[in-house]
């Protein structure tokens, strides 16, 4: 299997098989990290396309100072937050699992899901995308930083502060529950 630096250098040399490896390793990932912040599959698939058309067009302005999955989940990103500022409307609403995946009918794994859902519902587009990016997608600091444009320093007061703010919100939760 060629280095990601090859295949790139491929693509930026014209050869569009090179980037369907690029497309067909990072398009499952994208989707569904993009999928965290809107229910509609298909903004969430015009966000995916778009994301990889700009990084198509752009790749000659990629440094490979970073993997290209980071460089293209920033492309992603701004891309969603470009149509939430459009659309005056900042929606937030759901986590959901690879499509990839079979779908599991266990309750506790709806209630999980539930549960999850309740408690990322209010978190700002930044607090979700950190939280989603380190805790779901496995992303070190460093990406996260170059994904969204602040600090690596940013990125673990993000990730610390919605950490705290979701075991409060879930504490107090649970003592409701215990006094009905």
């Amino acid at each position: 299997m060629p280095d990601e630096s090859l295949i790139i250098e491929s693509v930026k040399n014209g050869n569009r098989n090179a980037f369907r490896k690029l497309f067909d390793d990072n398009i499952n990932q994208l989707f569904r990290f993009l999928c965290q912040f809107s229910k509609d599959k298909d903004l969430v698939e015009d966000w995916v396309q778009r994301a990889f058309i700009k990084a198509y067009n752009n790749i000659n302005s990629f440094a490979g100072n970073s993997k290209f999955s980071t460089w293209l989940f920033s492309i992603g990103l701004n891309e969603m937050k470009n149509d939430m500022r459009k659309l005056n409307r900042y929606r937030t609403e759901t986590i959901e699992e690879d499509l990839s995946d079979n779908v599991v009918s266990e309750v506790n794994d709806f209630e999980w899901r539930h549960d999850m859902k309740w408690l990322l519902s209010d978190l700002d587009e930044d607090k979700k995308a950190v939280f989603i990016l380190f805790e779901v997608e496995g992303y070190s600091h460093a990406e996260i930083s170059e994904i969204m444009d602040i600090s690596e320093a940013a990125s673990r007061t993000i990730l610390c502060r919605t950490k705290n703010y979701l075991k409060e919100k879930w504490i107090k939760q649970e003592v409701f529950n215990d006094k009905s």
